[in-house]
């Protein structure tokens, strides 16, 4: 969706004065995976180096929060995309960010999104989940292009969880969900294995005053496998 590129990445330029190396925009009629690469740059490159993530969490909060508004907006009015929610997240990795934009939050639950190893896909999301708060109570997942595996889970907070929401600690609550169950369904994930695909990043993000929560899991693109299978074969070659 180049129009839509252009127009994020114009987005970006008007409001922080420099453009994310690069921009790419998947999308099926559920959602919309915007995947910024290089976000914040050096700002960011120096918070990790100096382990300042309660600073940098804030500062990428505030800075996607700003401008998720406009963002909606601009889908509305330029594309006649009307965006039910947002979630987003990042991969200090390589420095990316990942929006993703559900245009029909109700109906296409209730769809069955038929992909191959899904049974087994959605075993292991809830057996992961459940071994830091509780198997989610609704489990849907759906592919955006070939490359973001989506899943949506409900009704998954506990008690504690609901305590402190209505205490007022969202962010705090966020802050500490993403550093335990990121970890556990990226590192502890046999996700990758699954598919048989090599997983580039996984975002998770949760809309708690609906009990949801989205993980995307983004694997590399077949041109990358080729560009990394090129590359080993030329390094063997020198060795030799």
């Amino acid at each position: 969706m180049p129009l839509v590129e252009q127009t994020i990445s114009a987005l970006f330029q008007q409001n922080f004065g420099k453009l994310p190396d690069n921009v790419r925009v998947s999308a099926n009629e559920k959602c919309l995976i915007i995947r910024l690469e290089g976000f914040m740059g050096d700002t960011v490159k120096t918070m990790i180096s100096e382990n300042s993530y309660g600073a940098l969490s804030s500062t990428r909060e505030l800075i996607v929060g700003y401008m998720l508004a406009q963002l909606g907006d601009l889908l509305q009015t330029e594309f006649e995309l009307s965006a039910a929610r947002f979630y987003y997240d990042w991969h200090d990795e390589d420095l990316s960010c990942i929006i993703s934009v559900i245009l029909r939050e109700d109906e296409h639950y209730a769809l069955d999104d038929t992909y191959t190893h899904k049974e087994e896909i959605h075993d292991e999301v809830a057996k992961l989940t459940a071994q830091v708060e509780k198997i989610p109570q609704k489990l849907h997942s759906f592919w955006v292009d070939r490359d973001f595996l989506v899943v949506v889970r409900r009704g998954l907070l506990i008690d504690l969880e609901l305590a402190l929401l209505e205490d007022g600690h969202q962010e705090a609550l966020r802050r500490a969900k993403r550093k335990v169950e990121k970890r556990q369904l990226a590192q502890k994930s046999r996700v990758s294995a699954i598919v048989g695909r090599k997983l580039k990043g996984v975002y998770l993000d949760w809309a708690f005053e609906a009990d949801s929560s989205m993980l995307v899991y983004a694997f590399e693109s077949a041109e990358e496998n080729a560009e990394a299978s090129s590359g080993a074969s030329d390094s063997a070659a020198l060795s030799d």
